[in-house]
């Protein structure tokens, strides 16, 4: 399984880096202002960690835990995030105040993104753990 572990986290850097160049890329596009473009660096930055840690957490448990548990552990990490995600996101509409509304769509494909991958990630570790 620990080949399974880097090669997540080798996909995990690589989707890291495709996504700050893709919003290098696009940033005139999206955004006006430059504060909202380095928040949403900041955001791929904080998913990016959060992810990281994910799989850190779930390789370091899944052998020790039983399939009940690793289900909990699976949706106390899910709900985790989405309460992070939803602090950020409360934090810049305070602190920043400037295109909101990009902002947030902006967040919303980067948290799906990130969602995808250590949905598959974590679907792999499960069927790997049950040969």
């Amino acid at each position: 399984m620990g080949s399974l572990k880097n090669k997540y986290i080798t996909g995990l850097v690589i989707l890291n880096a495709l996504l700050v160049l893709g919003l290098l890329f696009c940033r005139t596009f999206i955004f006006l202002d430059v504060r909202p473009f380095v928040w949403s660096g900041i955001a791929i930055a904080f998913l990016f960690l959060y992810e990281l840690m994910l799989i850190l957490v779930t390789r370091k448990k899944s052998d020790t835990i039983s399939p009940r548990k690793s289900i909990n552990l699976f949706l106390g990490l899910k709900v985790g995030k989405i309460l992070l995600s939803l602090l950020f996101i409360t934090v810049y509409a305070i602190a920043i105040k400037i295109e909101l509304r990009s902002f947030i769509l902006v967040f919303m494909a980067l948290y799906f993104i990130y969602l995808l991958f250590d949905t598959i990630y974590l679907t792999k570790n499960e069927k790997i753990k049950k040969k």
